[in-house]
């Protein structure tokens, strides 16, 4: 089972302000330490010292290593510690609704929980509505932030995967713990406030559908990792296809932001692809 004495955190940063101190204390008390990796290219210590100094532990990286290499510091620091589950999470996501502890307490109750790598919270990004889902659903990949992830898969299946830099570690990681044969478990009854990319955009005044918003460069991270995962996994490849053509339709039709700029980035991230490019752009 899952216990607060062997639940360790993790949380990246990346330019950090107030406003991640109180995400922090959200959930801090329910665990035994965290590591904060920074991946930021100042020092952000000042504002470490608002938190108990026996509770956190801060590890600066003076530099952008992307989410994928922080995860992994912050994960082997825990493992080392003696972690048995390891909170992983978002500088901006905080427990508000629910707390850790009832988060903890949900996944104990889960009846196939010998068999879970990942347990997920329901992820909340400021949509208006949700469908009712069942109490423990068994899903094909979930987005790292507000996961417990059970160390021993982690030492099983080894680190997110550094070369990706940002976007689709959480699928790829995902997809190889099931390769591993643990599953990935969402107890909708949690809620996790989270925030996706730069928001939700509506795709015209007439329609209530939205897609999130993201910067030019992480179209580049998005198309190449997206392709990369169709090689990787051909059991997913349909999923992967359809979700290029989505991103190719919406760029064509609804996104007005940086328009050329993306489809500049989207065909660089292809072009890497193609040539085994991997890593941070520069």
């Amino acid at each position: 089972m899952v216990t607060k004495e062997k639940l360790f955190g993790v949380v990246v940063w990346y330019h950090p302000s107030n406003e991640n101190i109180e995400a922090i204390r959200s959930y801090l008390g329910d665990i035994t330490h965290l590591f904060i990796v920074d991946n930021s290219e100042n020092n952000n210590k000042i504002l470490v010292d608002q938190l108990p100094i026996d509770k956190v532990t801060y590890l600066p990286n003076c530099d952008n290593l992307g989410i994928a290499t922080a995860l992994n510091i912050g994960c082997i620091k825990a493992c080392e510690a003696g972690a048995e589950w390891i909170l992983t999470m978002d500088q901006d996501s905080k427990f508000d609704r629910f707390s850790l502890a009832d988060f903890i307490t949900e996944v104990n109750l889960c009846p196939t929980f010998d068999n879970v790598g990942i347990f997920s919270p329901y992820h909340y990004c400021g949509e208006t509505s949700r469908k009712e889902r069942e109490r423990f659903q068994t899903i094909f990949i979930t987005m790292t932030s507000g996961n417990l992830l059970r160390a021993d898969a982690y030492r099983e299946c080894g680190r997110f995967r550094d070369d990706f830099f940002i976007d689709l570690v959480d699928d790829e990681y995902c997809c190889r713990l099931y390769r591993n044969g643990y599953t990935v478990v969402k107890t909708n009854r949690i809620i996790l406030t989270h925030q996706l990319g730069n928001g939700f955009v509506r795709v015209s005044p007439l329609f209530k559908k939205t897609f999130v918003q993201h910067n030019a460069l992480r179209h580049y991270y998005i198309v190449r990792n997206m392709l990369e995962m169709k090689r990787l996994y051909p059991e997913q490849k349909p999923y992967y296809s359809k979700q290029l053509r989505k991103r190719i339709k919406r760029w064509l039709l609804y996104d007005f932001d940086q328009k050329w700029g993306k489809l500049k980035y989207m065909w660089w991230g292809s072009r890497d692809f193609r040539n085994g490019k991997f890593g941070k752009l520069n």
